[in-house]
């Protein structure tokens, strides 16, 4: 097993490197290759087994394997450009014109060294405030960068049309969502649950208060109360005015929800928190020895970060995605005209989904009803075989048996024997002629014993 986890850090490694190992065990890798034309890894791994530090090349048999290009993308960045770029607009649509995350365009303004609006930037523009925009340094480093980045190979779907209209509506000025400094006039539903976590005695393991079905769906230390009212009561105001609603049903797995183009949306605003373990004390420890314990009480203490985090939920409301999140250069306050678009495009998704899903189910019954068709067309048919296979060997019967008493008439009459009306072999040839008809399907007759009831 040493060998074994050697030999794939080593793999590992080489791979990001962008070499190839070569096997000694040719005919068993090239089998691997040949099936699996993508995973070079495998060569790689066969020959770091020998030793972590070897020298990996290409092996002899990969010259001859034509494996698919990968789909790579490179993206040129300029020093000036950007920052021109990300002072008129947010990072996150520049980084949407870029192809790119905003993590990744922010790390690289780090590296060409262009500075980024401070926190609360944007809301001060939207507002019509004053802002000061700092010149470009100076920069040692690069000013162009290069970067090469794996795209999918399956063409992106369009973008819905109602995503494309909900976007241009909120990137105007005059659309803008502001959350205020203090909560006034606070909508019915914010009231609420402002006065069920003043009422509420039920805390989790974070110290947080938890709310049964009273109020919305939130999850913060008492902190960020305030502010997570602020933001909740900003968006349900802002939903009203687009024509939305922020619900809560009381049943049920959604407790705070709004509904867009059929579909129901859980809503849900929680806060992180940073969970670290606690040593137990020497005491507590002996005596987790003597009764063979493992866990103990109270292991994991909790730290609260005010980083919040607002979107939908999943279908068990474990996690929230799509969603947006506190950000070292932005607040959620300020992306709650973004969350606008993750809600309308997420309605989108699941209703497209939904119809996938209905038509799914549409063309499987369709399947499943001609199966049935088909399967008792196919039954019904060789029934019909069937009969038909017994009513030949019936006739076959029947044909031997009128076959034998002729014969058996002719035989009779050579021999001189009695074949008057009332000889007992006379009876019998009648006899055997009647079962022959009662045999045969072509002949309708019924006969005595055979035929009747008891």
């Amino acid at each position: 097993m040493k060998n074994f986890f050697a030999a794939l850090q080593s793999t590992q490694a080489c791979i990001g490197r962008g070499r190839v190992g070569r096997t000694p065990f040719g005919a068993w890798s090239e089998r691997w290759v040949t099936l699996f034309p993508n995973r070079w890894f495998i060569g790689a791994f066969c020959g770091a087994q020998g030793s972590p530090n070897a020298k990996l090349q290409r092996p002899e048999f990969l010259h001859h394997t034509h494996l698919p290009a990968m789909p790579y993308i490179t993206t040129k960045y300029e020093r000036t450009t950007l920052y021109e770029e990300v002072w008129t607009e947010a990072v996150t649509k520049v980084a949407k014109r870029y192809g790119v995350s905003d993590v990744a365009l922010r790390k690289t303004c780090k590296k060409l060294g262009v500075p980024l609006p401070p926190l609360g930037y944007w809301a001060k523009v939207a507002a019509g405030k004053k802002v000061s925009r700092p010149p470009l340094p100076k920069h040692t480093g690069p000013t162009e960068l290069a970067i090469a980045r794996r795209v999918d190979e399956k063409p992106t779907e369009p973008e819905a049309p109602e995503v494309s209209a909900r976007r241009r509506f909120e990137d105007l000025a005059e659309n803008r969502i502001l959350v205020a400094d203090v909560l006034e006039r606070p909508e019915p539903l914010v009231a609420e649950t402002k006065r069920a976590f003043n009422q509420s005695k039920f805390r989790d393991a974070r110290g947080f208060r938890q709310l049964l079905r009273e109020g919305l769906d939130i999850s913060v230390s008492e902190a960020s109360l305030d502010r997570a009212l602020r933001i909740m009561d900003a968006m349900a105001k802002a939903l009203k005015a687009r024509g939305l609603a922020l619900k809560k049903e009381v049943d049920g797995d959604r407790r705070t929800y709004v509904e867009l183009h059929g579909q129901k949306l859980a809503v849900r605003l929680a806060e992180s928190a940073k969970r670290s373990e606690r040593q137990p004390p020497p005491e507590e420890q002996a005596e987790m020895k003597r009764s063979g314990r493992t866990d103990f009480f109270d292991r994991y203490s909790y730290t609260v970060t005010n980083r919040l985090r607002l979107g939908i939920t999943n279908s068990r409301g474990a996690s929230i995605q799509p969603c947006i999140a506190d950000k070292a250069d932005r607040r959620i306050e300020d992306a709650l005209n973004e969350l606008m678009i993750i809600i309308e495009a997420e309605a989108i998704r699941r209703k497209l989904a939904a119809e996938r899903q209905e038509a799914e189910r549409r063309r499987w019954e369709e399947e499943s009803r001609r199966r049935y068709e088909y399967e008792e067309r196919q039954r019904k048919e060789l029934e019909r075989l069937k009969r038909l296979e017994e009513e030949a060997n019936d006739w076959r019967r029947a044909e031997n048996i009128r076959a034998y008493a002729n014969t058996v008439e002719r035989q009779a009459k050579l021999a001189g024997a009695d074949l008057g009306n009332n000889s007992e072999l006379t009876r019998w040839m009648a006899w055997a002629r009647r079962k022959a008809d009662w045999l045969d399907p072509l002949v309708e007759t019924k006969t005595t014993i055979l035929d009747d009831e008891q």
